[in-house]
């Protein structure tokens, strides 16, 4: 179920995984700061989830 939400997160940031590692590769360190929001804000839905209106 995480990586569904993963999924949106990478879509806000209108950047998909592939290009995020590339950028990452590339040198274009800021990238660092979506990838990790991406699995962070994943794992933080996951723990709220049951508190959030559905």
């Amino acid at each position: 179920m995480w990586r569904n939400h993963f999924w949106v997160r990478v879509a806000l940031a209108c950047a998909c995984p592939g290009s995020m590692f590339v950028l990452l590769g590339a040198g274009y360190l800021p990238i660092f700061i979506v990838i990790i929001s991406a699995i962070l804000g994943t794992f933080l839905y996951e723990v709220l989830k049951a508190k959030l209106p559905h």
